[in-house]
């Protein structure tokens, strides 16, 4: 099976690792696959390990199969030859972005699947389409508890420029407080270290809008750190509110008051360390590469016949 990811760039991001870790597993199985980027992006990638040739998207040919992971990258999968044009639904941009365009790539008819439970339902609800689901995994190598000192009150991964992943709601519930908040988006930190920014942080707070599958509190989970999230969507098929963290409704005044119950209650730390840590183990990179090929090759079957 010759395959193509169409991505805007192969920059540091949380979606984009999760195409090329799948690249690299379906190569390792015998596929071919090409990393096509958007002609303005870099074709190349220091921060994680690429099998897959990373090539200019208009040089990108004759694939069984292409894929995109963003609404913004449809125009440029009809724009491909391949027998199947994929999606892999990442993320629930609808809710966020509401030009026609954005809407136009929901009708279009491509072999979509999505990356968690809720937004396959979304697309039932709002688009009357049934969708698969496959689920990222957590890799043990990257996201793990490690021995170091705890510096950190409180700890988020969320770019400033994006009011969407919740930086300022944090901010000034952190103020109220007057607690330090330490942000590890912004730090420009390598692949291997960032199990040990994860570990230094007494909490992990996370305040996103919507979310098709949010990451960064299970990679925290992960590295052992008792978590509260934002009730953003994409999180039901791991965040057990009371269970492995605290889900919130997503303003300050919630945030505050479930910061100081967390800090305040050793048990419930040691209860949600301890249930993270199991939820994180029950998501593989295998199955999730396992299912991704199963529903690639059964689609081009489907074709055939």
């Amino acid at each position: 099976m010759r395959v193509a990811f169409v991505v805007p760039h192969v920059l540091v991001c949380g979606g984009i690792r999760k195409i090329l870790t799948v690249a690299n597993g379906l190569i390792d199985r015998g596929h071919e696959v090409d990393i096509a980027v958007f002609s303005d992006a870099p074709a190349s990638c220091s921060w994680m390990e690429v099998k897959a040739n990373i090539i200019r998207f208009e040089d990108a040919s004759d694939y069984d199969v292409a894929m995109v992971i963003t609404a913004t990258s449809w125009e440029y999968l009809n724009r491909t030859n391949a027998r199947l044009k994929a999606w892999w639904w990442l993320g629930f941009e609808a809710g966020y972005f509401k030009t026609q365009s954005w809407y136009d790539a929901y009708q279009q008819d491509y072999f979509i699947f999505a990356n968690s439970p809720w937004t396959a339902q979304m697309a039932e609800i709002i688009y009357h389409r049934k969708i698969p689901v496959v689920i990222g995994g957590i890799d043990p190598k990257l996201f793990h508890p490690v021995e170091v000192k705890k510096e950190y009150e409180l700890l988020c991964c969320a770019p400033e420029d994006k009011p969407e992943k919740g930086w300022w709601e944090m901010k000034r519930a952190a103020d109220i407080l007057g607690l330090p908040l330490e942000n590890w988006a912004i730090k420009n930190l390598k692949q291997e270290e960032v199990a040990t920014e994860y570990s230094k942080a007494k909490i992990f707070i996370a305040m996103p809008t919507l979310e098709g599958a949010y990451n960064p509190t299970l990679e925290a989970m992960a590295c052992g750190v008792p978590c509260i999230i934002s009730d953003c969507g994409g999180i039901t098929h791991y965040a057990r509110n009371e269970e492995n963290c605290l889900v919130i409704p997503r303003h300050t005044g919630a945030l505050i008051q479930a910061i100081e119950r967390l800090r305040n209650d050793q048990e419930l730390q040691n209860k949600f360390i301890k249930n993270g840590l199991d939820i994180t183990k029950t998501f593989t990179w295998e199955k999730c590469i396992d299912d991704i090929e199963a529903l690639l090759t059964n689609a081009l079957d489907k074709q055939v016949n």
